[in-house]
């Protein structure tokens, strides 16, 4: 049977497409993806997003489970575990409050973990992530990534277009799309990729030339 590609919008079209087990590729370029994609081009063994404590979306998110699936990674890899939350201006308090469904997963475990500010593209400069497993915790994406595994997405990533240290937009779009590819091949599923706010005309026009992109690979001829 041929390859399928959609594009959909917000929480709720990640969590329907998990619920068909598709894999789900988060678009939030001003945010999460854009944190994610500096994470993994300093050396991040995976990455996850999850919701913040204060999160409300239409659709069931468990960012309790995303911590736990956070340490099971941590445990392959021998790895630490580094949570990104926001405020990127704020105290650590209030980072730790957005963070605590997350922590919730996270805390007992018997691995290292820290806890910083989402800074974007510039995260690296304030912790290392070589070798380790990050998650992410935001409003749009986070919660659209959590959303896509609470309802049963085999696999879920980001990708954005934005640039990080050391690349180009166009060659970050690339790797994401890359990545997500390799996770249809993994799993056996079709790719759904997500714009995290239809609000949000960066995500939306990232979200369609991503899908531009996985057409030109020959994605749809496979």
């Amino acid at each position: 049977m041929a390859r399928t590609l959609e594009v959909t919008f917000n929480a709720s079209g990640a969590a329907e497409a998990g619920a068909r087990g598709r894999v789900v590729c988060v678009v939030d370029v001003v945010d999460s993806s854009t944190s994610a994609e500096a994470a993994l081009s300093a050396g991040a063994v995976a990455v996850l997003g999850a919701a913040p404590a204060d999160a409300d979306p239409p659709v069931t998110v468990r960012p309790d489970a995303v911590g736990m699936r956070a340490v099971a990674l941590a445990g392959e890899h021998d790895a630490s575990v580094l949570v990104v939350a926001e405020p990127r201006v704020g105290t650590q308090e209030e980072r730790q409050e957005r963070a605590a469904a997350v922590l919730n997963g996270i805390q007992g475990a018997a691995i290292d973990w820290e806890l910083i500010p989402n800074q974007g593209a510039e995260i690296s400069a304030l912790a290392s992530c070589e070798g380790k497993v990050v998650v992410i915790v935001s409003t749009t994406g986070g919660t659209a990534f959590d959303a896509a595994l609470a309802a049963g997405a085999p696999a879920a990533c980001f990708a954005t277009t934005a640039r990080v240290e050391g690349m180009t937009g166009r060659e970050v779009a690339g790797a994401g799309v890359t990545r997500a590819l390799a996770l249809c091949d993994l799993v056996k599923a079709d790719l759904t990729i997500v714009a995290a706010s239809a609000n949000s005309l960066d995500d939306v026009l990232a979200a369609q030339e991503l899908g531009r992109l996985v057409i030109e690979r020959g994605y749809l001829a496979r």
